[in-house]
């Protein structure tokens, strides 16, 4: 699947000290380069967390990898922002080509490591829901049985809900996909959605 997504446009950047989305710094296309700088120039957490936004098939999705903080991976993530920011925009594919530059290695390749259900910028906050290992089994039918259990996704949410397929190696990254339903700042999970990607458009 991933595959299909390295030609989309990245529409959104975001920087995080770890994975602390809460305190991330957004990349917008106005977002002068000078603050980001600064920001990475004030760096203080051992591991930095990026993602990159971009919509498939008219859904909002994201991936993103957590790195071991350095000057080098600071320039490099300096040097993705400005690309993004510059008439010349930001695909997919360079994104993912900057964390396999960073990782000297490939990305998104064999089976995930786990699934889990959370918030878009509250993962840790309002807390995931783990629901899938590589032991295997219905992704969907394990997510059922995994909200059965927890009943906070079941009613109106602070933010849009996501399904996270993770990798554990060669370092963290994963694949976000948005599973949300309602307008006007309102943000209910969609199991419609859940189920169609995770049956028909997740494949490894």
């Amino acid at each position: 699947m991933i595959g299909a997504l390295r030609g989309a446009a990245v529409s959104k950047l975001q920087f995080a000290p770890g994975s602390r989305w809460e305190e991330a710094l957004i990349v917008e296309k106005n977002l002068p380069p000078a603050e980001l700088r600064a920001w990475l120039g004030c760096f203080k957490d051992s591991h930095i967390g990026a993602e990159a936004f971009f919509e498939i098939k008219g859904t909002q999705a994201f991936i993103g990898a957590r790195l071991a903080f350095s000057p080098a991976v600071a320039d490099e993530a300096a040097r993705v922002a400005e690309k993004f920011i510059s008439s010349t925009g930001l695909a997919v594919h360079d994104f993912i080509k900057s964390a396999e530059k960073i990782s000297d290695a490939l990305l998104f390749l064999g089976e995930p490591g786990f699934m889990e259900l959370g918030l878009v910028n509250m993962w840790q906050s309002f807390g995931p829901l783990p629901f899938w290992k590589k032991e295997g089994g219905s992704p969907f039918a394990r997510l059922n049985a995994a909200l059965l259990r927890d009943g906070r996704f079941a009613s109106e949410l602070p933010a849009p809900p996501a399904v996270e397929i993770a990798w554990d190696s060669p370092l963290p990254h994963w694949m976000g996909v948005c599973l949300s339903r309602g307008a006007g700042g309102k943000y209910f999970l969609d199991m419609a959605a859940a189920e169609k990607f995770l049956t028909k458009d997740t494949a490894f």
